[in-house]
């Protein structure tokens, strides 16, 4: 146990993700089924060896059964260090469509260790208490946890979802996806300013209070990719259209689709009068559109430059 609190790697608590076994999404990150329930006693011996927060986490407890495990020496490329790993496999598997999970709490040491501790020490108890007496078993416990160091993370008690972020369970397929785009995702952080802020915006738009911040949270990372100043509706539309559809009726589609879709951002953000129905289909489909670009970025490997635009729009 003290090994492992003094490798630099981080052990991350994700709410209300299932994996029935361990899964590598990365190199140096693996998802990792907790191996018993995480209980408010649990919790609570970490309070007693320095997690002030512990209580916090007490209404989540029931549906957290997984850990994300990164680990430090992992985080050897340009990009995010060992936690922002973490977030990053989390930002990916939210582009994948898992929009009701959140990384809560990091640990230096393995969550596996807390989850099920009380139930396992118990007889650790009754044999000090035999031995030692009861001044001893409380007061100097043997059971008693290592010294926790960590902290909560993306905490919230309310979160903003939309029908293309409902998935809960993992499944081959997504973990497949995320580990073949890992490393692009992390390269490309790394050298834009851009991608990063747009990458950001994919992710914490559910923390917004409602679905018109929520919108315009989402098309400030649109827009930040293309970082246009003038002629914004009509320009900011043929070069998503372009980025996203060879040419053909399907571009033409998609230009008309995102014009629409800027319309609706439009009242979103002015407080004009709109109605729910429209604000959740808007909020829906911005959200796959910030998810599709950031996508057919990572596959063109590099930001994208004006001439890059040119020969999407012109050949």
């Amino acid at each position: 146990m003290a090994e492992e609190q003094q490798s630099g790697n981080w052990y991350v608590l994700v709410w209300n993700l299932k994996v029935s076994t361990p899964v590598r999404v990365a190199p140096g990150l693996a998802l990792r089924p907790l191996n018993a329930p995480l209980t408010v006693w649990d919790l609570a011996a970490t309070g007693a060896v320095g997690f002030k927060e512990w209580a916090t986490l007490e209404p989540f407890a029931n549906n957290i059964h997984c850990e994300l495990e990164s680990s430090k020496d992992a985080a050897v490329l340009p990009g995010y260090d060992a936690l922002g790993r973490a977030w990053l496999a989390c930002a990916l598997l939210l582009l994948r469509g898992f929009g009701r999970s959140l990384p809560i709490a990091a640990s230096a040491y393995t969550w596996q260790s807390v989850a099920g501790h009380q139930e396992r020490t118990k007889s650790v108890f009754h044999d000090q208490l035999a031995e030692e007496g009861v001044d001893a078993a409380v007061h100097s416990s043997r059971r008693e946890l290592p010294s926790f160091t960590g902290f909560l993370l993306d905490y919230h008690v309310r979160i903003l979802t939309c029908r293309s972020t409902c998935n809960e369970e993992l499944t081959d397929d997504d973990a497949d996806w995320i580990r073949e785009h890992f490393d692009e995702f992390n390269k490309l952080a790394a050298s834009s300013e851009r991608f990063r802020f747009a990458l950001e915006a994919s992710y914490d738009w559910r923390y917004c209070k409602d679905a018109r911040t929520a919108i315009s949270r989402l098309w400030a990372g649109i827009e930040c990719l293309f970082g246009i100043s003038s002629e914004l509706v009509f320009r900011l539309s043929l070069m998503a259209a372009s980025t996203l559809h060879p040419r053909g009726p399907g571009r033409r589609e998609c230009f008309h689709r995102v014009k629409k879709l800027y319309g609706i951002r439009s009242k979103a953000v002015h407080g004009d009068e709109v109605s729910e129905e429209r604000l959740t289909e808007g909020l829906d489909d911005s959200f796959c559109l910030l998810r599709d670009l950031l996508c057919t970025f990572v596959a063109h490997g590099k930001e994208y430059s004006e001439q890059d635009y040119e020969m999407a729009i012109f050949s």
